[in-house]
């Protein structure tokens, strides 16, 4: 009888196990980037996060995102791009890259995202920019300065190049390791990242399969 309960509780587990494992189709939750690109090595795996301040569907995932990258192993770096898809979604990539250099982004990514989507101001002008930050506090001949330098063009520039190496048309957007894309059909914020993890895990035993080879 006690062994036969065994088996039971084991084939229980078993079909337990099967219904919470998630499965991503290829094509639909996930991308593969043509042609691939990989920029990591050894077990190091770079997710970069496409987002734009204007976009609600952003400024919802910010705290799911913020979550996760979080906890992140130290084998895994998280990095968040401004994309560029004209008017004012140039002016806040080149302001997110000003504030970056002058130290004043931490402080002021939510904020960002607040003034946008709950104050309703659109921060659509270098005019309702400048107002905005200035009664943020933030030193605005420095602003000006780093607005206009070398270091924000070339990085504006690299964020640019991105955008079109990875295909990206629309966000948020994830990218895992210069290969593969968040794709659609995603039933919450949170299996956007659970895409990733399984992503994250994929590129590492590639990796490794090439390794043995």
């Amino acid at each position: 009888m006690s062994r036969r309960l065994t088996v039971i509780f084991v084939a229980l587990l078993i079909l337990v196990g099967g219904a919470l494992a998630k499965t991503f189709e290829e094509g639909k939750q996930y991308v593969p980037i043509q042609p691939q690109s990989p920029v990591g090595v050894g077990n190091e795996v770079e997710v970069i996060e496409f987002f734009w301040y204007g976009c609600p569907h952003c400024r919802d995932f910010e705290p799911t995102i913020t979550k996760w990258a979080s906890g992140l192993p130290e084998n895994v770096t998280f990095n968040q791009v401004p994309v560029m898809f004209g008017g004012p979604a140039d002016l806040h990539a080149q302001a997110y890259y000003a504030l970056q250099g002058m130290g004043e982004l931490e402080r002021l990514h939510e904020k960002l995202f607040h003034a946008m989507h709950v104050e309703k101001n659109k921060l659509r002008s270098r005019g309702d920019l400048d107002a905005f930050l200035e009664q943020n506090g933030v030193d605005m001949a420095h602003f000006s300065e780093a607005m206009n330098s070398f270091a924000v063009a070339a990085k504006v520039n690299r964020a640019r190049a991105l955008m079109r190496r990875y295909g990206i048309r629309g966000v948020p957007a994830l990218v895992v390791d210069g290969r593969y894309r968040s794709g659609s059909g995603f039933k919450s914020y949170e299996e956007m990242t659970e895409v990733v993890d399984y992503l994250v895990d994929k590129v590492l035993m590639q990796r490794n399969a090439q390794a043995n080879r």
